[in-house]
């Protein structure tokens, strides 16, 4: 688990911020910092995965905008000023910006070139020749030819960990954004059908694995704090099939600071526009796989991004059948995404929209030991959470407790330690804070509506 100053565990609860970023001319969100205040006090939420991108980083070959930077670090003070704990992805969808959408610099985009039409729906772009040679020719560092793209990528994380690798509100870092595997793209596997032996797995262990090795090692040279987020290749695992990557080391001293950040979006959801838990095996392949990935490289487990339009047939139900499985598996999370419409919790005059209330739920910010289950009733609106003591941690379990929204009525709370435990209520911040003995045993906090 990731942990706070205080050996607490944290769980993340929050948005990515924000996919208007990537048509921005300065790359910047379009928020303030009242929305951020917002996204802390109305929705409780404690993280944020923010995009950057590598063009702005790294405009020219060996050029740092620095003034980027600077737009960055005004962000991030608006965060640490909410207490919202930030990894910064380097985003990029379908390589750059000239394949239509964004990513690379102008002068990274090596494609031999070879053709490319520009596709009507966005992610199809992925099958073009020159946008899979752009990435082969990124990923086959060996090959020598290409090798300075990915020291140029390691070039531009490095300046980013030692202009933000001290910001208070910087937990990390996500490595890529959605890597493609390029010409090694199986689409037997991304229709459904596992392949160990094919394509993905070779672009897994032989140019995705080697790559994020490189990058964590040069970021661990001027930072060895911050924790370094990784995740899956593009598609087929976010729609719940197996990743074929090896663990990942960290060359820090002590403890490896590396998590698993990997995307949730169901292919056939996306399709059909509609969501049918019996035949969509989105879901339970990813708790089955991720979580059991997650054991082999011993690392904690979030879902880095995920969402849905949520006008689609049974959305809510594919909302709360994900928020369970986070739950049941004791994971954080950062839903795609703030921006106003149908797949955000705001609409274009920033007022609320009904997936709000599925989202914002009660949650443990902050757990004085090792989460051991939790789960949140929407019918009955019991939230329940155990947890086990575990040695060097100090101060209160916090959960976030959404009153007015899920309580109007108020609510109550049992803790399994009695009057040894100490429980205080934040009412304008709506955090219950419970001091537990630390007796090196179990505990259970129980919140159900008053009444």
């Amino acid at each position: 688990y990731i942990t706070d100053e205080h050996g607490r565990v944290l769980i993340l609860h929050g948005m990515n911020v924000m996919s208007a970023s990537k048509g921005a001319e300065d790359r910047m969100p379009p928020i303030d910092e009242a929305v951020v205040q917002r996204m802390a006090t109305d929705w409780g939420f404690n993280h944020t995965r923010f995009l950057i991108f590598w063009d702005h980083v790294e405009p020219n070959p060996g050029e740092i905008d620095q003034g980027y930077f600077d737009d960055i670090e005004q962000r991030l003070d608006w965060f640490a000023a909410a207490d919202i704990h930030v990894v910064l992805d380097m985003h990029q969808d379908v390589y750059a910006e000239r394949f239509c959408c964004d990513g690379a610099p102008e002068w990274a985009i090596r494609d031999d070139g070879q053709p490319f039409e520009l596709q009507s729906q966005w992610f199809v772009n992925y099958f073009q020749p020159a946008v899979q040679r752009a990435f082969d020719n990124f990923f086959l560092y060996d090959a020598g030819e290409h090798a300075d793209l990915q020291d140029h990528y390691a070039d531009a994380w490095v300046a980013v960990a030692e202009r933000f690798g001290g910001h208070p509100a910087v937990i990390g870092y996500d490595l890529m954004n959605e890597p493609s595997p390029g010409s090694l793209t199986d689409g037997e596997e991304l229709l459904g059908e596992p392949n160990p032996g094919g394509p993905h797995a070779e672009f897994d262990t032989e140019r995705l694995q080697p790559m994020f090795q490189r990058v964590i090692d040069r970021i661990r040279e001027v930072d060895t704090e911050r924790w370094i987020f990784y995740e899956t290749r593009y598609g087929a695992p976010g729609n719940g099939l197996p990743s074929y990557m090896g663990v990942l080391e960290d060359p820090r001293d002590g403890p490896d600071r590396l998590a698993f950040y990997p995307h949730l979006y169901s292919i056939l959801l996306e399709a059909t526009g509609v969501y049918a838990p019996e035949n969509d095996q989105a879901i339970p392949g990813w708790e089955e796989h991720r979580t059991a990935e997650a054991a082999i490289q011993d690392c904690p487990l979030y879902i880095g991004e995920w969402g849905m339009d949520t006008t689609f047939t049974n959305a809510h139900q594919a909302l709360e059948d994900t928020l369970q499985m986070a739950d049941r598996a004791t994971l954080g999370w950062a839903y795609w995404s703030l921006d106003p419409g149908s797949w955000g919790i705001v609409d274009g005059d920033w007022n609320e929209r009904d997936s709000a209330d599925i989202l914002v739920r009660p949650y443990p910010r902050a757990v004085a030991g090792v989460p051991v289950a939790r789960s949140f009733d929407p019918e009955s609106k019991v939230f329940h959470l155990a947890f086990e003591d575990r040695d060097g941690v100090e101060g209160p379990t916090e959960i976030y407790v959404p009153a007015a929204r899920h309580y109007p009525g108020g609510f109550t709370w049992i803790v399994s330690d009695g009057d040894d435990a100490q429980v205080t209520w934040d009412d304008t911040m709506e955090i219950l804070s419970v001091t537990t003995p630390r007796t090196g045993g179990s505990h259970e906090i129980e919140i159900q509506p008053e009444g």
